[in-house]
């Protein structure tokens, strides 16, 4: 019984040695070159902007920079409003993929010829 189970265990050990590792070979493009996608920085940003039609693009208030947002789901029901989003940026600073929204409320702005500031 010892000698069927110790042959079983070296048996595997055995099999499983010499496997290679299913990395893409050295002139194969990259999953996410292959899936169309773009590397991303590492270190996500805060962008405060407007949002376009359908939440697709992003338009930075600073900069006056069009981002176009890969994941729109995010920025959908924000549509035509203002936001601070925190996003990765696409190294070539065109695209962002959005990982969290806030709704900024417009400033009020009191003018001084109201009536309820007169006596």
């Amino acid at each position: 019984m010892r000698k069927r189970m110790l042959f079983a265990v070296a048996t595997v050990l055995l099999l499983c040695g010499p496997a290679t590792p299913q990395d893409a070979k050295p002139g194969e493009p990259n999953r996410s070159e292959a899936s169309g996608t773009k590397e991303m920085s590492k270190k996500p940003v805060t962008i405060t902007g407007m949002v376009g039609a359908g939440g697709l693009t992003l338009v930075e208030e600073k900069a006056n920079r069009t981002y176009k947002v890969i994941n729109p789901d995010f920025l959908k029901e924000n549509a035509g409003q203002r936001v601070r989003v925190n996003a990765r940026v696409s190294k070539d600073n065109t695209e962002i993929q959005v990982s969290s929204v806030m709704v900024q409320e417009e400033p009020m702005v009191a003018n001084k010829g109201d009536a309820a500031f007169r006596r």
